[in-house]
Parts: structure tokens; C-alpha cells; sequence
């Protein structure tokens, strides 16, 4: 009889253990599945900053990219502008000049 409840308390603790390597075995596949999804949720997150940042960028391209158009056109319609008032201004120097010889020749 000694033997039979030995061999049931054997019996008994390698059930015990059984179930215990069980219930570890589930919370290491349930931390693993949290680790996982983390994970998952980290990268995620990164790849979605990753993305605005690169529509920020290139929002802020197409700006820069549109200012200096704008600016170079403000800059050729200024330098015509210039060109057309020294055109102005040698008109009048030469009609100027022509008067004076004008008047020269009619006194001369």
C-alpha cells in the first residue's frame, strides 16, 4: 500500500508539473504574441511618421520649387523693365541730340 500512494503521489506531481509546463508554455506564446505586436504596432507607427515627414518634404519642395519660380520671373520682369526704361532714356538722349543739332544748324 506504501508503494500504491507513492506511485499516486508521483502520479499526482507529474500532473502538477504537466499542467504548470502547460500554463508556462501559454504565457510564453501570449508574451511572444504581445512582443509580436508591438512590434508591429512600433513599426507601424514609425512608417506612418516616415511617410507624413515625406509629405511634409515634399510639400515643402513644391513651395520652394514655386517661390523661386516667382521670384525669377519678378526678377526678368524687373530687369525688363529696366531694359525698357534705358531703351526710354537713349530715345530721348537721341532725339535730344537731334534737336540740339537743330537748333546748332539753324544758327550756324
Amino acid at each position: 500500500m506504501v508503494r500504491k500512494k507513492s506511485n499516486d503521489q508521483h502520479q499526482l506531481i507529474i500532473g502538477d508539473l504537466q499542467a504548470t509546463i502547460l500554463a508556462l508554455r501559454e504565457r510564453l506564446e501570449e508574451s511572444a504574441y504581445e512582443v509580436k505586436r508591438a512590434e508591429q504596432s512600433a513599426i507601424l507607427s514609425a512608417a506612418d511618421e516616415i511617410q507624413q515627414l515625406k509629405n511634409m518634404a515634399s510639400s515643402l519642395r513644391s513651395e520652394l520649387e514655386s517661390l523661386q519660380f516667382e521670384k525669377d520671373a519678378a526678377v526678368q520682369r524687373e530687369v525688363q523693365r529696366s531694359a525698357d526704361e534705358i531703351q526710354q532714356l537713349k530715345n530721348t538722349a537721341s532725339s535730344l541730340r537731334s534737336e540740339l543739332e537743330k537748333v546748332n544748324k539753324g544758327r550756324a
